[in-house]
């Protein structure tokens, strides 16, 4: 009886956050309602807060369930000092696109989304901010004065733009090259990527 209950209720949970992700394809989070959710789902608001408190409570819990592999994904640190490294950082970021490819439905919804935008920044900076291992101050390639904080925001809101336009265009373009350019534009920096000329 205990099991067929927890299955039932799974399931109830999955088809709360289907709903959810149906209607974020329509409307801004800020927008939906606890009614819709329910109306939609075709189950009562009681049935609804059995499972969740609130909207953000739903919201959370699809959300860390995208975020979760990708942060996993992105655990080793993005420092690619030698060949050997920047092929490991490219694996590492190919792994992570092919993860958004697999999820592309609920990826494209989230970077369509301010709340799951700004939460999907906030869980990439703590986790950059841990990971990424920056030159000291006095390194002679150290921007002078530039805060951390600033550069790991910085970099964290380019990979939520870089993922946006590739699930806004089609995926048009394969993980590993995806990684690739991800990896060239963080090596070394936008003018050498884009192939403009130093004014150094």
């Amino acid at each position: 009886m205990r099991k067929h209950q927890d299955i039932r209720a799974r399931l109830t949970r999955k088809l709360l956050q289907d709903t959810l992700l149906a209607l974020l394809a329509e409307k801004r989070f800020e927008v939906i309602t606890v009614g819709e959710i329910a109306e939609r789902a075709m189950v009562n608001r009681a049935t609804f807060y059995r499972h969740y408190q609130d909207k953000y409570a739903l919201g959370n819990s699809l959300f860390q369930e995208a975020i979760e592999q990708l942060a996993c994904d992105l655990s080793s640190p993005l420092k690619p000092l030698s060949a050997s490294e920047g092929e490991g950082v490219v694996t590492l970021l190919a792994t992570s696109f092919a993860h958004i490819a697999e999820y592309s439905r609920l990826y494209r919804v989230m970077v369509r989304n301010a709340w799951f935008t700004a939460k999907m920044h906030d869980t990439l900076a703590e986790l950059l901010g841990k990971r990424l291992s920056l030159p000291p101050r006095s390194s002679q390639n150290a921007v002078e004065g530039m805060p951390e904080e600033l550069a790991v925001a910085s970099l964290a809101n380019w990979l939520i733009s870089m993922i946006r336009w590739w699930l806004e265009n089609g995926m048009p373009h394969p993980p590993q090259q995806m990684a690739l350019w991800c990896t060239t534009f963080i090596s070394s920096g936008l003018f050498q990527a884009m192939g403009i000329p130093s004014s150094r």
